[in-house]
């Protein structure tokens, strides 16, 4: 399905996203705050390369880069063709390796396909049955976010765009392409997983390493959240499902339009409140390993110089409701040199992570950046780059991209660039 929607859109006008791009020269490059900037993770934690937010963070600044260079040399309009067609390669990447990156956080080898094969999919595969049953059976949590990873991998991807382009850290025209890809990906699963129609008529092949790890993300998901226990295989079609799981599929579907109320469809939703105030607005929706979430996103703006997301966040396993918060300030100036990205997270989530069970956990985490910049070099002084040093602090529960369910204490090593 999600390879006939990158057709569909690849067929759509390409000049849509075309636009005139102005660079911005800073008055002062000793600030790199008014550059485009270009983070990568060279080492996340886990450090078996790449962690989902490792891959996540990565890709989008080596797509940014490459657009932008594209742009310069060829136009946007060509530009935006080639990136079309490219997505045919690119849409799965992110995707698979949120699924990748699971099992290689747990240890449990696997090998990532992701490029669309003959049967219009693509897989995670090498793994036999004996490990997936012996991850459910002993860590539910983690085999149920086994199946959402992917979509998680998305939703995150989306937000980042979202972030770089309301912020105005990136050219809107740069990432319209992407994110029309993305957004039609996530969005396209769960609503699409509501028509039996439209299900991948999909067989589980003979031999077990060859087979994909889940099959469909969703259906295989809510069987085993509401039946845990059940005879174990992997490809879950929608007739497999009880009726309380085609309501809880149908729930997923719905929900996921919430994905649409985005400042970057809908222009009035990111608004000026005077010259030096500006606020967007977003909503969002993803499954989790509990059940699901429904998010409450606010950019704010202040003199473009400071700049920050907050979010309020709902979540739902199968009868209760679980409520969190959290607030991330980006690039802020501590000095000529050093500058400070950082987050903290709030939250109330069912206790051990449960589908079924009414008791909570109050839990949180503490994210932080540091960034040292040094000036590449005195003949081109408007291209910087810096020294990157994170340090994350979380408590026992789900946090989205972060691949530890647990409590856990790491640092991460990266670089800037800034152009």
């Amino acid at each position: 399905m999600i390879f006939r929607i990158i057709l569909f859109l690849i067929l759509c006008d390409a000049s849509l996203c075309q636009t005139n791009t102005k660079i911005n020269i800073p008055d002062d490059l000793n600030r790199p705050y008014s550059l485009k900037e270009y983070s990568f993770l060279i080492m996340d934690t886990p450090r078996q390369l790449y962690s989902m937010r490792q891959y996540n963070k990565n890709y989008l600044s080596a797509l940014r880069l490459v657009v932008k260079r594209a742009s310069e040399v060829l136009g946007p309009l060509r530009t935006n063709i080639l990136h079309q067609l490219a997505s045919l390669f690119l849409a799965p990447l992110t995707h698979e390796e949120g699924h990748r990156s699971v099992l290689t956080h747990l240890g449990i080898g696997s090998i990532s396909k992701p490029f669309f094969n003959e049967k219009g999919a693509a897989y995670v595969m090498g793994v036999r049955d004996s490990e997936l049953k012996t991850l459910r059976d002993n860590d539910l949590p983690n085999y149920i976010r086994l199946h959402t990873a992917g979509i998680e991998s998305d939703y995150m991807l989306v937000d980042r765009i979202q972030t770089n382009v309301v912020l105005s850290k990136e050219d809107r025209e740069h990432l319209m392409i992407e994110y029309l890809i993305r957004q039609l990906q996530l969005v396209g699963y769960y609503f699409t997983s509501m028509f039996p129609s439209m299900e991948p008529d999909i067989d589980e092949e003979k031999n077990e390493l060859q087979r994909d790890i889940v099959g469909h993300d969703v259906y295989g998901a809510v069987r085993h959240l509401h039946r845990p226990t059940i005879e174990f295989y992997r490809y879950t079609r929608y007739k497999d499902l009880a009726r309380d799981e085609k309501t809880f599929v149908t729930r997923a579907g719905y929900r996921s339009l919430l994905n649409l109320v985005d400042p970057f469809i809908f222009r009035i939703l990111d608004r000026s409140l005077g010259g030096s105030f500006k606020v967007a607005m977003g909503m969002g929706y993803t499954m989790v390993p509990f059940g699901d979430m429904i998010e409450q996103k606010f950019w704010v703006r202040i003199n473009d110089r400071t700049r920050l997301k907050l979010h309020v966040r709902e979540y739902q396993n199968k009868e209760d409701w679980f409520f969190a918060g959290g607030i991330a300030l980006f690039d802020h100036s501590l000095s000529d040199r050093l500058y400070l990205n950082t987050a903290l997270d709030v939250w109330e989530q069912p206790a051990e992570l449960s589908f079924t069970g009414h008791g909570s956990e109050i839990g949180g985490a503490l994210n932080t950046m540091l960034k040292y910049v040094v000036r590449r070099g005195e003949d081109d002084p408007g291209e910087l780059f810096s020294f990157d040093i994170g340090l994350l602090i979380k408590s026992a529960g789900f946090l989205p991209e972060e691949l530890y369910l647990e409590d856990v204490v790491h640092y991460r090593l990266g670089t800037t660039l800034w152009f």
